[in-house]
């Protein structure tokens, strides 16, 4: 498992720097990147990760109940809301839109992506330590939004007039971060109960980035008629591999 963990955590990598070079080189196609994203996520929440979720804390024989796996996933929506509205710097790309995982237009907001990342990393290492099908599930839903990682740095340097040599140095750390999680993880484990109540925060998580960050970002980059097809098709690939997969 830890083996596949580290081929997630490198999809990962590839993805964040496939994200930013979209929003170097094609950032006319972008919105249509973030509603494919959004639809995926809000989908893999509700459909995959809150699931397994549950079955992890029912199979742990912990005393804990449903109730707090649902306080945790909304404690995840709302300490990112919060997160987001804290640091949010006001300086941001032109066209770059703010709600979409980004923060300060600065080194600082590009590092907090990088914890997060990171943190992602972490996540997976314990799913696929959990098992092959939650394993899935997350590292699925890490490598969905990492596109919008990947974007998000390079919004937030270019934003705040850093070099695009410079940009691309962050972009490399962010996309990396993953990578140093999965490691870790394997140095500091964690119980099943207390795993399935960090699933739980990383749903909240996925329901924020997809349908207040995303989502929003999809319609001020683009007006394309086609953003809620592309919304659709995201929620329609998780709920087929969920079919695949039964």
């Amino acid at each position: 498992m830890v083996t596949t963990a580290l081929w997630a955590s490198g999809a990962t990598c590839v993805v964040t720097l496939g994200g930013g070079f979209i929003a170097l080189r094609l950032r006319a196609h972008r919105g249509l990147v973030y509603a494919f994203s959004a639809g995926a996520l809000v989908a893999a929440a509700l459909m995959e990760v809150v699931p397994n979720a549950l079955t992890l804390l029912d199979e742990s024989g912990t005393s804990l109940t449903p109730h707090h796996l649902l306080l945790a996933c909304t404690l995840g929506f709302l300490c990112f809301y919060l997160l987001e509205q804290t640091t949010h710097g006001g300086v941001v790309d032109d066209d770059a839109a703010h709600h979409a995982h980004t923060h300060p237009a600065c080194l600082w907001g590009a590092a907090g992506i990088g914890v997060h990342s990171f943190l992602d990393g972490f996540a997976i290492g314990q799913a696929f330590q959990a098992g092959g099908e939650v394993g899935g599930a997350i590292g699925l839903g890490v490598l969905l939004h990492k596109v919008a990682d990947g974007v998000s740095a390079v919004g937030i340097m270019l934003g705040s007039q850093h070099t695009v040599a410079m940009t691309r140095t962050v972009l490399l750390a962010v996309a990396g971060a993953p990578i140093a999680g999965v490691l870790l993880q394997q140095v500091i484990g964690m119980s099943p109960p207390v795993f399935s109540l960090m699933l739980g925060w990383f749903a909240g998580v996925f329901l924020y980035l997809g349908a207040t960050s995303l989502l929003p970002t999809a319609h001020e980059v683009s007006r394309s008629r086609w953003l809620p097809l592309a919304t659709l098709i995201g929620a329609a690939v998780i709920y087929l591999a969920h079919w695949l997969a039964e």
